[in-house]
């Protein structure tokens, strides 16, 4: 019986593990795309980029160096890596 409810406690939250991972997912017409200018945090501080690449599948690749103060900052390097799920829009390209 000990062993049934420890199954049944596994499955259920290995469904609400899939559920919570589901309405993580970005929509298409909320993801950036190359040009745009996003913001995002990392390690305490806030960022600002512009996309330069879209063809990773949950992630966008982008330049750091459009911040003013990208030189005072001492980053290791001028791209990074940003999830969909962790930056926001703050300006579409231009068209």
């Amino acid at each position: 019986m000990a062993d049934e409810n420890i199954s049944k406690g596994l499955v259920d939250a290995a469904f609400k593990k899939k559920e919570s991972e589901e309405q993580e997912e970005v929509k298409e017409e909320e993801k950036a795309t190359v040009g745009d200018i996003i913001t995002f945090q990392k390690d305490g501080q806030q960022f600002e980029a512009v996309v330069t690449s879209t063809n990773l599948q949950n992630s966008v690749v982008c330049d750091m160096t459009i911040m003013d103060d990208f030189h005072e900052r001492n980053l290791d390097f001028e791209k990074t890596v940003v999830a969909h799920t962790n930056y926001r829009i703050k300006k579409r390209r231009d068209v």
